[in-house]
């Protein structure tokens, strides 16, 4: 909409909707790291296949050579179907590697390895079974692949294992005559032992992969906010947005959560927006920002943990202070020294990447900033008027430039002094700021010279608007003496910046070669 005269207020629009970013297509490209301890790292994998395969390639030419030289007879039938067990799991693990092309996942190849292991304890059954030993004997040798099950499985192959090395021990103990009494003796003693073998694993093995996994997701984590852009511009509220819907899906890789939310909090009117959520980005999170522990984490800049929520606050944007929320899962409900450590290694990663947005904004504001005013400084004021010049066309709308100059500031600087010359600058800066639009941008171009650029204003109301700013100046500085000149133009829709600028420059100079404190337009070519 055109604007005739130009109004001496500045109107400020709120909008109380959230800022949030869709992941869309992007979450095809988030592969998240799995926090549970049933599953197994590739790095687990890959030791326990190595020390599972030097432990099989030991032990099975030792119970071989054994039973082909200590026992005179040997059970053939039993010796076969153990060399076909070998062979089999030779040829599913070469026809696996083929399907694959080699690039099967962790699980899948936890899978592969389990049936292999499966076979390899058959296998060594069926020794013990081929030879006159005995009971026994050879039985302790299947725990290895009880160990190594539950190095590489989760918690179901573990448990299949398990009952799996124990039928085999039934077996061999009854093929071999065991009964009664001694048969059950043997059965506990074996089941005790792999029990108490399953539970060292899970606890030792369990603790190495949530630290592999936690470490994975932390790299994960800061892998992702590479992908951002905070060097290409500057950031704005839709880059933390970003940033955190990035984030957050990793957030349950660290600390296994039900919802997580990210909340903006203004100082002024202690009001909460959600900025970005996890899983679902459309739900009301709302409730979460209500918690007490959240006004506790901000009024002591530190982490809040309990057995149900964990808030953290991590950092500043423009909007003001930031606060994630993470309501944590049921299998991760205790406020354990794990869970600590988990809430400030997410705390100190997202602290990195909002510091370091902070920083990149400071750096964009020093380089298009009156370091003295606060304004836009020329190479700000250049950029706004081609983007205005290209607005124009497509809206066929006017569009009007200002030079601003301060009669007689070098008197008033050599009476007075710098510092005083500054303090003038500084209220005149802030005068014109409070009396202009949103979309007006107000600059410093020089010295004691302004720039006003007046999208969708035509010559008329921007009249109007400076002689508003020249009495408004004049308030302000009654007690100094100094007053203000203006030119005004508007553009034809041809000239370059640097030609409407000069064009405006004139009329300036003709205010004040006529006595200045006053206005003066020069219309454009085409009117």
């Amino acid at each position: 909409m055109q604007r005739g005269v130009h109004v001496a207020s500045t109107l400020h629009e709120s909008c109380g909707t959230a800022v949030q970013v869709k992941l869309g297509a992007r979450s095809a490209d988030i592969h998240p790291v799995r926090f549970d301890l049933e599953h197994p790292t590739s790095r687990q994998l890959r030791d326990g296949v190595t020390c599972g395969l030097i432990a099989e390639s030991m032990m099975v030419p030792i119970l071989l050579t054994v039973t082909f030289v200590d026992h005179a007879q040997v059970r053939w039938g039993y010796m076969a179907a153990a060399v076909a067990c070998i062979v089999v799991s030779i040829l599913y693990q070469g026809a696996f590697t083929l399907i694959t092309r080699g690039q099967a996942g962790v699980e899948s190849q936890a899978n592969s390895w389990f049936i292999i292991v499966c076979l390899a304890m058959a296998g060594l059954a069926c020794i013990e079974l081929s030879t006159a030993t005995p009971a026994a004997l050879y039985t302790p040798a299947m725990l290895v692949g009880v160990i190594f099950v539950a190095i590489v499985g989760d918690r179901r192959m573990q448990f299949v294992i398990d009952v799996f090395a124990l039928a085999l021990i039934a077996v061999i103990g009854w093929v071999q005559g065991l009964r009664g009494a001694e048969f059950a003796v043997s059965m506990v003693v074996y089941a005790s032992t792999v029990a108490v073998l399953s539970y060292i694993c899970a606890r030792t093995v369990g603790s190495m992969t949530g630290q592999i996994n936690a470490t994975q997701a932390l790299d994960s984590l800061d892998e992702c906010f590479d992908d951002v852009g905070l060097d290409a511009a500057r950031p704005t509220s839709d880059t933390f947005a970003e940033i955190f819907s990035r984030g957050l899906p990793y957030v349950a890789c660290i600390m296994p959560a039900e919802r997580v939310a990210v909340f903006t909090r203004t100082g002024a009117l202690e009001r909460f927006t959600l900025l970005a959520s996890w899983p679902d980005i459309t739900a009301d999170c709302g409730d979460m920002a209500r918690l007490p522990a959240v006004a506790t984490a901000l009024a002591h800049d530190d982490v809040e943990i309990d057995s149900h929520y964990c808030v953290l606050p991590v950092g500043y944007a423009s909007d003001g202070e930031l606060v994630m929320v993470i309501e944590r899962s049921q299998s991760d409900s205790r406020a354990d020294l794990r869970s600590a450590e988990s809430a400030d290694l997410l705390a100190s990663a997202f602290l990195r990447v909002t510091s370091r947005a902070n920083f990149i904004n400071g750096l964009h504001t020093e380089s298009r900033t009156d370091p003295l005013t606060g304004l836009a400084n020329r190479r700000s004021l250049m950029e706004r008027i081609d983007m205005e010049m290209s607005h124009a066309i497509r809206s066929d709308s006017p569009l009007t430039l200002a030079m601003i100059d301060l009669d007689h500031f070098k008197e008033y600087n050599d009476r007075y002094g710098h510092v005083a010359g500054d303090t003038v600058l500084r209220s005149v800066a802030a005068m014109m700021i409070s009396n202009t639009r949103d979309q007006d941008m107000v600059a410093r171009y020089g010295g004691e010279e302004f720039c006003l650029v007046l999208p969708d204003t035509d010559l008329i109301g921007g009249h109007h608007l400076l002689d508003h700013l020249r009495s408004g100046g004049r308030d302000a500085t009654t007690d100094l003496g100094v007053t203000l000149s203006a030119g005004l133009t508007s553009w034809d829709g041809i000239e370059d910046p640097l030609s409407f600028i000069e064009r405006a420059d004139r009329a300036l100079y003709r205010a004040k070669s006529s006595g200045r404190d006053r206005v003066v337009s020069i219309a454009a070519y085409s009117e």
